[in-house]
């Protein structure tokens, strides 16, 4: 079969498909992450300004990582809503509609997050970071789910290594506290 054998009258070929209607949030996808973006950063600041930390606690001590988070998030929505802004309103409609959200990866990677946010103190640390981190890589398209699994454990046990017997601070460990 050539390659215009392929291209010729198919069905599926994108110049032949009927366009879309266009929504509300064409082109504000950036502006709405960015702006979250930038809520996460005010309410971890917060968060950590709020701390009530005993001892000095350094740069690495239990503040030092949520400002470093809060500081990235910040810049990050910062520089989402600045490239959106450059661009005008049409123009960014016009690449929205280009592509298609993928709902079925968002929903994994959120339904990872929020099982991790809700189980983590039950469960502990070991195995649902190791379970969010899974279905983050699946819902960013890793189809190798032995791969993910194992990837995720060993990053999250060496998190809680470095955690645990490093800063002297322990994560949950939920059903394996008792091994």
């Amino acid at each position: 079969m050539s390659h215009t054998d392929l291209d010729s009258g198919s069905a599926a070929d994108p110049a032949e498909a009927p366009p879309r209607t266009p929504s509300f949030w064409d082109g504000r996808g950036e502006l709405v992450i960015g702006g979250l973006l930038l809520a996460m950063a005010g309410t971890l600041a917060a968060g950590n300004a709020g701390m009530d930390v005993i001892g000095d606690g350094g740069l690495l001590g239990p503040q030092g990582f949520g400002w470093f988070v809060a500081a990235l998030a910040a810049v990050i929505g910062l520089l989402l809503i600045v490239a959106a802004l450059r661009r005008s309103p049409g123009r960014r409609a016009a690449l929205a509609a280009q592509e298609r959200t993928n709902w079925r990866a968002v929903g994994l990677v959120l339904l990872g997050i929020a099982a991790f946010s809700g189980l983590i103190d039950i469960v502990g640390w070991l195995l649902m970071a190791t379970l969010m981190f899974t279905a983050v890589a699946t819902g960013l398209g890793n189809r190798n789910l032995l791969r993910s699994l194992t990837v995720g454990f060993v990053m999250a046990a060496t998190v809680q290594i470095v955690f645990s017997g490093i800063l002297g601070l322990n994560l949950p460990s939920g059903v394996l506290g008792g091994l």
